[in-house]
């Protein structure tokens, strides 16, 4: 992907008078990223999604005896509040989600009738500003309880280097406003609704969630994979973004 999709790309799709499709590309922007199109392809690294593979995969085994707690991801979140930015969140929790399993590429809240209480965050170097502080501004407004952020410490210039120093940010809803979630010694921060520590590992080299009832790190089976129903969700989110895509540019 060249400099002109520094952010990443869109596609669109045009029909000529047979009806025959052509494909082109649109750059995306930073403002984008906090906003985006079902379909849309950011520039994020493979650190980035690796680290989201992994959150994902440790959020869900916390939770994989808890039918009350769903955990999804880049799920397109739209609130009921007018002109606030929808974005896709890395990771979020949600209680009491009616067909917890239908596969979903949008979460409204109106109609769900729940709302995210958790969302996590996996920075990635050239978009890192939006994390860090545009979707601090979005979550408030959304009354999400708890926005904790996971990063490597990389930016744009260093998005290929081979030694990250990763930190946890958190923050909690406290009278309708964002406070900073205080670490302890550690430098770790503790997730009162998830009840666990999140923080980086001694090295600082990846990150860590541990469970605050044990003391333990929570470390998936080796043979532990997403449930099938979020792998399903997952694998067939694209194919009906693409499908919408072309319902709606179909002439």
């Amino acid at each position: 992907m060249n400099d002109s999709f520094y952010y990443g790309r869109r596609q669109v799709i045009k029909y000529d008078r047979t009806g025959q499709p052509s494909y082109t590309y649109l750059p995306l922007t930073a403002d984008d990223f906090l906003n985006p199109q079902l379909g849309d392809e950011f520039v994020q690294g493979a650190r980035h999604a690796a680290d989201v593979r992994n959150a994902k995969l440790i959020f869900r085994y916390l939770y994989r005896y808890n039918p009350f707690m769903t955990v999804l991801s880049n799920v397109k979140l739209v609130w009921e509040i007018d002109k606030l930015a929808q974005p896709m969140p890395d990771l979020v929790v949600i209680p009491n989600m009616t067909e917890p399993e239908r596969p979903r590429t949008v979460f409204d809240v109106q109609l769900e009738e729940t709302r995210p209480r958790f969302v996590l965050e996996v920075v990635a170097p050239r978009l890192a500003e939006a994390d860090l502080k545009a979707k601090v501004a979005i979550y408030q407004q959304a009354g999400v309880l708890e926005y904790f952020i996971i990063d490597a410490g990389l930016r744009a210039e260093q998005e290929e280097q081979e030694n990250p120093v990763y930190t946890v940010i958190g923050y909690r809803l406290e009278e309708e406003q964002y406070a900073p979630i205080a670490p302890d010694a550690r430098g770790w921060l503790y997730s009162k609704i998830n009840k666990v520590w999140l923080g980086a590992t001694l090295g600082r080299d990846t990150f860590i969630v541990v469970d605050g009832r044990t003391g333990q790190p929570i470390m998936p089976d080796a043979a532990y994979d997403d449930p099938p129903a979020a792998a399903h969700a997952e694998a067939t989110s694209r194919a009906q973004s693409i499908a919408a895509q072309l319902d709606l540019l179909r002439p």
